[in-house]
């Protein structure tokens, strides 16, 4: 991994059964209203082969602009991007069943892209770590309080 680049690998749990998670997951409709920091998102449905244009908006100075291609997707469980843009690398979500519903698994590699970013990142790793932490954290809490609760 480049000094530049951002590894991450979480799990959480939630109340609901695979098919049910998947279901609310694929809303790319519903994406805007769930997740706030999401500012542009232009992407008809998520399949195999799928693309996915999108600007976030990071809680520092910048926005991300993110080309995302859906290599893999197998309702209920898995989704495998390759993302390009202001970030290069493979990104995969997969859910798994459990006796109390789900578990979602988000992993990624993505490596920090343009000079001015992979300057930043060289000498403010640790602020961007922190809004890269806090935009995921945030967007589960929303996904998790707005598309699920709201799903049920």
């Amino acid at each position: 991994m480049s000094p530049s680049a951002f590894g991450f690998d979480r799990t959480w749990a939630f109340a609901v059964p695979p098919d049910q998670l998947w279901d609310v997951v694929t809303r790319t409709d519903q994406f805007q209203h769930w997740w706030t920091w999401l500012r542009h998102l232009d992407v008809p449905a998520v399949h195999t082969g799928a693309v996915a244009e999108c600007v976030i908006q990071a809680p520092l100075p910048y926005a991300l602009r993110l080309h995302i291609e859906i290599e893999r997707a197998e309702r209920p469980s898995t989704i495998e991007t390759y993302v390009r843009g202001d970030l290069d690398g493979p990104a995969r979500l997969e859910i798994e069943p459990t006796t109390g519903g789900s578990t979602a698994r988000l992993a990624w590699e993505l490596d920090v892209c343009g000079r001015a970013l992979r300057r930043v990142a060289r000498v403010a790793r640790p602020v961007m770590v922190w809004a890269h932490d806090r935009v995921v954290a945030t967007g589960v809490e929303q996904f998790r309080r707005r598309a699920l609760d709201g799903h049920r």
